[in-house]
């Protein structure tokens, strides 16, 4: 009796096994998501002995994480998106590590087909802000509060409008209709006035009378290209422009996000990076006191909006996915 029941077992659970087989075979793969990505780690070490040429000791590491998820069906068109950064750098003989480099982006982006092939409906949300805070130095020591942290400043954005897509690596978005949040979270920030927010009113002893607003809306328009490609065997380009107008002041004075990565692929382990991101906000006060009489009125002094550019080029490990 017990090798009939042992024997019906394996038949029943090779009869389930092979429709099981034949399920596999027959049903296709979902190919609707695809996630594509990189994760890098770099680090270098100069030290020098006697070298005529002149430079400096240094120790410098920096990581970074670019990774997307895209969901193709049918009409519609969905991407998720997320770019982080972050380096720290040790001169000479220094005691201590210094940010070189910190940025963390995040979008979500939903296109729906409009009225042909390459246009479409558009709909994005954006975030951009750093991850650690930001301090200015002197010699060893940090010299006074954070200049910038998390969400100090952060940026949030919305944008709907229509997108330009006539490949699968470049887009065009026109969004007529967006906004702009600016986030500054450090109180003493928003009490400057920093990052354009609107600043404390002080009595005339100086005493905080209104705090600074942590938090400044604008309405405008948006115009952002992205490029993301293989231009070569092993060379790959990620490009961001990111243009906004606030219609309500000066719209004239156009805010300006570009992020550039390009990714030399060496072998299977090893990369080359040139990261590049240049701002432009006319509402952000570039402060520097060349002289340090706080009049800002010497001919090297920086008082005012400025473009800002950060560039980077790194060699070590890279897994591209």
């Amino acid at each position: 009796m017990k090798l009939k029941i042992t024997t019906l077992l394996i038949l029943i659970i090779g009869h389930y096994n092979g429709q099981t087989d034949s399920l596999k075979k027959i049903t296709p793969k979902d190919t609707s998501w695809k996630t594509t990505g990189f994760l890098g780690l770099n680090a270098s070490q100069t030290a020098l002995s006697n070298w005529q040429g002149g430079g400096q000791d240094n120790v410098a590491i920096n990581a970074i994480l670019n990774a997307q998820t895209e969901y193709r069906k049918g009409k519609n068109y969905w991407l998720n998106k997320i770019d982080m950064q972050y380096g720290l750098i040790k001169p000479g003989e220094a005691t201590i590590f210094k940010k070189n480099i910190d940025q963390l982006f995040a979008v979500t982006k939903y296109n729906l087909n409009a009225f042909n092939k390459y246009w479409f409906y558009a709909a994005q949300a954006d975030f951009r802000s750093q991850m650690a805070p930001g301090y200015n130095y002197i010699g060893d020591s940090i010299a006074g509060r954070a200049t910038s942290d998390f969400c100090s400043p952060g940026y949030i954005q919305l944008a709907v409008g229509l997108d330009f897509k006539p490949t699968k690596y470049f887009s065009a978005t026109f969004a007529p209709v967006a906004g702009k949040i600016t986030l500054v979270n450090r109180q003493y920030l928003a009490d400057a006035g920093a990052f354009g927010v609107d600043k404390a009113i002080l009595d005339t002893a100086g005493k905080v009378i209104t705090p600074g607003k942590r938090t400044r809306m604008e309405f405008g328009g948006r115009f952002i290209l992205k490029f993301k490609k293989d231009i070569g065997k092993n060379v790959n380009v990620d490009s961001y422009l990111d243009l906004f107008s606030n219609y309500n002041n000066n719209p004239q004075n156009i805010d300006v996000v570009f992020n550039n990565l390009i990714t030399f692929k060496i072998n299977k382990y090893f990369t080359a990076n040139i990261i590049s991101q240049l701002l432009y906000d006319d509402d952000i006060i570039i402060k520097r006191d060349w002289n340090q009489d706080g009049k800002y009125d010497h001919k090297n002094d920086i008082f005012g909006p400025r473009v800002q550019v950060i560039s980077t080029f790194a060699i070590g490990f890279g897994y591209k996915f």
